[in-house]
Parts: C-alpha cells; sequence; structure tokens
C-alpha cells in the first residue's frame, strides 16, 4: 500500500447556507488554488452535496460533510451511509450522537472549538460534555485565513495537546471556513494534506486518513515523515513500540503557485515534538531531520517552523505517531 498526501480545503460553505458561493464557484476557486479535493460543509444542510455530484463535475474531489451549527458548538460530520439528525443534540448527549455518527459510518470533527461565542457569535465556542473523545476523528486546529494570527487557534493546540496526553488518538486538521471569492486579494492560507491510499479520492479513502490519523496542516512546506523501528517502517498515524528508533523527516518548498502563492514563507529548521517537548532539531536552515531517539510511551510529531510575515512562526505540523 503506497500513501500519497493530496492537499484540501476541509471547511466550506456555498449558498446552500450561508456563504457567498455557488457550488461550481466554490469548486472554481477550490481548483485556482490547488487543492485536490474540499470537504463541502454547509451549515445544518447537504443539499450543495447533491448539486456537486452533478455529472460533469470531476475537479476538485467533493467530500460529503455538513457542519452540525448548534447552541453548543459546531461539528463537522463527513461522509457516512446514512443522515444523523443534530437538531435535538445537547451538551449531555453528544455522546450518544458521535456513536451513531460512527456507526453511520461517518466521520466527526470539532470545528473552531474556541471562536469566540455568545453575544458575537452564538453557538460558536465549543461546549458539548464529551467523555467518549474515541469518538472525535479530528480537531480544527487552524481556522480561517491567517491561522497564525489568530488568537482562538493559540488555544487550540493545548488543548489538542491535553488530549493526546490522556491517551486519544485524534488527528490535526486546519479549515480556512470558506465562504466567498477573494476578489483578487491574496490571503495567507493553510491547506490540510491527506494521506490517501495509492492517491485514491473516494469518501472511503479520505475517510480512511482521517481515522487513521494520516493528516498534516501546512502554510507552505510540504512534509514528509518516516519512523524505523526494528527494521519497519511507521508513519503518521502508526502506532510503535517504546525503544530507539530513526526519525527521517523532510520539509519541501511547496506549490510555489495557487495556496501559498507569494506568502514568503521559508522554513529555518524542523523539530521532533514528544510529549509535548521539543526531542530534536534539524540543522540551521536544512529544512532536514534524520536523527535516532529513543521513543518513551506517548505521542511524538513533527513540526516545520520558520519565517513568515517578518516572525518566526509554526509553518506545519504533523498528527502524531503513537508510542503504545
Amino acid at each position: 500500500m503506497k500513501i500519497q498526501y493530496r492537499p484540501f480545503e476541509m471547511h466550506c460553505h456555498t449558498h446552500h447556507s450561508d456563504g457567498r458561493f455557488s457550488v461550481g464557484q466554490l469548486l472554481e476557486a477550490a481548483e485556482g488554488y490547488g487543492y485536490e479535493g474540499i470537504c463541502l460543509t454547509d451549515h445544518n444542510t447537504m443539499s450543495g452535496v447533491r448539486e456537486a455530484a452533478q455529472p460533469g463535475r470531476n475537479a476538485p474531489f467533493v467530500m460529503p460533510g455538513i457542519e452540525w451549527t448548534t447552541f453548543y458548538g459546531h461539528l463537522l460530520v463527513l461522509g457516512g451511509t446514512r443522515y444523523v439528525d443534530w437538531r435535538f443534540v445537547t451538551p449531555d448527549t453528544i455522546d450518544g450522537a458521535l456513536q451513531e455518527i460512527r456507526e453511520a459510518g461517518g466521520i466527526a470533527g470539532i470545528a473552531h472549538p474556541f471562536e469566540p461565542g455568545a453575544p458575537m457569535s452564538c453557538g460558536s465556542f465549543w461546549e458539548f460534555h464529551v467523555t467518549r473523545w474515541d469518538l472525535i476523528h479530528y480537531i480544527e486546529v487552524w481556522s480561517g485565513e491567517s491561522p497564525h494570527k489568530r488568537a482562538k487557534n493559540r488555544l487550540s493546540l493545548p488543548f489538542y495537546d491535553r488530549l493526546l496526553a490522556e491517551g486519544y488518538r485524534i488527528a490535526v486538521t486546519a479549515g480556512r471556513d470558506w465562504h466567498g471569492p477573494d476578489q483578487g486579494r491574496r490571503p495567507i492560507l493553510a491547506a490540510t494534506y491527506l494521506g490517501v491510499e495509492d492517491g485514491q479520492l473516494t469518501p472511503e479513502h479520505v475517510g480512511d486518513a482521517l481515522r487513521c490519523g494520516r493528516t498534516y496542516i501546512t502554510l507552505g512546506p510540504e512534509l514528509t515523515c518516516a519512523l524505523i523501528r526494528d527494521g519497519c517502517l511507521s508513519g503518521l498515524g502508526d502506532t510503535v513500540s517504546p525503544g530507539r528508533a530513526e526519525i527521517h523527516a523532510a520539509a519541501g518548498p511547496g506549490k510555489p503557485e495557487g495556496i501559498w502563492a507569494g506568502n514568503g514563507a521559508e522554513v529555518s529548521e524542523l523539530r521532533l515534538v514528544a510529549n509535548g517537548r521539543i526531542a530534536a532539531v534539524s540543522p540551521p536552515g536544512s529544512g532536514v531531520l534524520d536523527t535516532a531517539v529513543l521513543l518513551e510511551r506517548g505521542w511524538m510529531r513533527i513540526e516545520a517552523w520558520g519565517t513568515l510575515e517578518g516572525a518566526t512562526r509554526r509553518l506545519a505540523l504533523t498528527s502524531p505517531v503513537y508510542i503504545r
């Protein structure tokens, strides 16, 4: 099985809810930026998915979805074999709803968990009382344009890391929450790369990438990451045993056009982060990390750091490899 990482925009809206795009305009804009797939997640409706499935529409790939928009938070629900009703879910019944989503074959992800809520945007802040975090497949750690500048995103990553520390397996994603055309401007954008089997873009393969945690998010650089333990090769989302391992990671320049045209992001180093601590750093300016480490129980990921808009920023990070 060969895994290929493909760039996605994971959170999009059209005229079918509060977006300024028609479905066709959204697909044209996504293709123009170089996204190979999008998740169509209109608020509380999937009517746009039927329009996207019309004959003749084949680029980019559309993952069917819906954004449950409630008074207690927004949940992105992708795929599945049947509709799961969102209307009567309360903070204390969310676990049952998540179980129903899983039984229907769907994927559940939390959108912008620290978006300001009432009175500015009633219901945007995550207030559901989840106890079955094993039923959450991913968390939108970066939300919106210029995600590195947004206070809500500075809160999301520590929240996500706390769940990893508690032993949960959850993938990381970015979502622009895209509502309309850019009208000539060039915003700073993130993309989520999904590792799909043999490069196949189908609802099943996209769902498997999220279930397995084969994702990374980036403001430009494309990442590769491999771990060798006892002669066996592992990648993002895999589970390995504690002990000595070799880590091989690299940051490529990414697409020079489209998503990151002219944003000026430059990688200065890669970091191996294990259980929230920096375990190894690449040589300055190399963008390549080859190191041997002693893996302890928990998790590890790769982060790319560098300059963007004249400041040092986290430019990319992966979902974890788990050590059990």
